[in-house]
């Protein structure tokens, strides 16, 4: 049951209801404007993830928050009066600062790497400029942090990993293997020989693949990256080893195995979950894709430090450092 409200007394230590509104800031004009703006490209996540993805929309809300975040830090004498003046270029260099700086995180980090900071800020002024133009508003960019790629490591990780898991299905019959043993000697496989992306590996579905003359083959549709945003992306046929091919087959089979306890329509994506996850049988995600590697990596780097193995790199937990690892390897031994 409520109470009616009242006034506490000079001693009562609480303020009023009036009182307490009286000391909250009100938004700032360009932060409203801003929200609307968001509030678009929400809509048209909705209906149009090809136009405003999951993960761009997730970056859009990112750098709005900081935004919000760094308006009271002072960027500008008017930044808070409009949107416009929030983006223009005096604030809009101000927030980059802060943001640089690690002023507005709002969780802790150790990172040191300062590729990881310049890819945000590349971020941050695509999403700025996303921004004026949904608003039909100027946008002077500041000058683009640099593209700078991660360093590769030895090549020779990718052999280990592909020990450590020829062992581990070593340890059971052909029969009695795990789905994901099996599904994890294929896709390692493939990884190998065609070196997609993790969002390329997970849109994967079983008609790219071709049996035909004894060989298979992979069609993959790559996505343009950095410099090539914005082209048609082009399908890519790429033949496989037979080993690949091999173990691609034996995934087929279990795979087929694990569909028949679905109810409705049948996955048609190549990768799927495997038990012991509940929901095997439904397609596996990048996210998923990623931490069953990371998994794997920190496995084989367990080995290595007990076997006391001297190295200058650690083998890389991130699926994109070892993909262009590889594909180093593969220009240079083509260049040669």
């Amino acid at each position: 049951m409520s109470t009616t409200a009242r006034h506490l007394s000079a001693s009562g230590g609480r303020p009023t209801p009036a009182v307490a509104l009286r000391a909250v800031p009100s938004t700032a004009a360009s932060i409203i404007e801003l929200e609307r703006v968001l509030d678009v490209f929400r809509k048209i996540n909705r209906t149009a993830k090809d136009v405003v993805s999951d993960a761009r929309l997730q970056q859009l809300e990112w750098v709005a928050s900081e935004l919000a975040i760094a308006l009271p830090l002072g960027l500008s004498e008017t930044a808070g009066d409009s949107l416009e003046d929030l983006l223009a270029l005096d604030a809009v260099q101000a927030y980059l600062l802060l943001a640089r700086g690690g002023y507005l995180r709002s969780m802790p980090t150790v990172s040191t790497d300062p590729t990881s900071v310049d890819a945000s800020e590349r971020i941050r002024i695509y999403c700025l400029e996303a921004f004026a133009r949904q608003a039909r508003l100027p946008f002077e960019a500041p000058d683009m942090p640099p593209m700078t790629l991660r360093p590769t490591v030895s090549p020779l990780f990718a052999d280990l990993i592909t020990n450590h898991l020829e062992d581990e299905a070593a340890q059971w019959t052909e029969v009695n293997r795990p789905d994901a043993i099996v599904r994890g000697l294929a896709m390692w496989g493939v990884m190998r020989d065609v070196l997609p992306r993790l969002g390329e590996i997970e849109s994967m579905l079983v008609d790219d693949l071709r049996f035909e003359g004894g060989d298979w083959t992979l069609t993959i549709t790559r996505q343009p990256q950095g410099g090539l945003r914005g082209k048609q992306p082009e399908p890519e046929t790429i033949a496989l080893r037979t080993d690949t091919g091999r173990r691609l087959a034996e995934w087929l089979d279990r795979r087929s195995k694990l569909i028949t306890r679905l109810h409705g329509g049948v996955p048609r994506h190549l990768w799927l979950s495997a038990p012991p996850h509940p929901d095997f049988g439904v397609p596996i995600h990048r996210r998923g894709i990623s931490k069953w590697y990371k998994k794997v990596a920190d496995a084989v780097q367990i080995k290595q430090d007990a076997a006391g193995v001297p190295e200058e790199d650690l083998v890389p937990t991130r699926w994109e450092t070892m993909r262009r690892t590889l594909l180093a390897k593969r220009q240079a031994r083509e260049a040669a």
